[in-house]
């Protein structure tokens, strides 16, 4: 599973956040604010990864979290 946080204004203040399966295929997906948007990408990490993934990932949980940037989105 990944999650992938697509910003949706040129000024960064509102993003889309889905959850990915393997597939590819969008589980969830919720529009929030910036402020919003560190706390539902903690909850999702907290809540779709087990705690062996926390211990036994070498690297940062957060390698699992893609970030597309407002101009990526538009020129998609």
């Amino acid at each position: 599973m990944k999650i992938v946080s697509k910003e949706i204004k040129r000024d960064g203040s509102q993003s889309i956040i889905y959850l990915i399966d393997e597939n590819g295929n969008p589980l969830k997906g919720e529009i929030v604010s910036e402020g919003e948007k560190s706390e539902l990408i903690n909850n999702l990490l907290s809540e779709h990864f087990t705690p062996e993934d926390w211990v036994n990932n070498k690297n940062n949980l957060l390698n699992n979290v893609e970030e597309i940037k407002y101009e990526e989105y538009i020129n998609q």
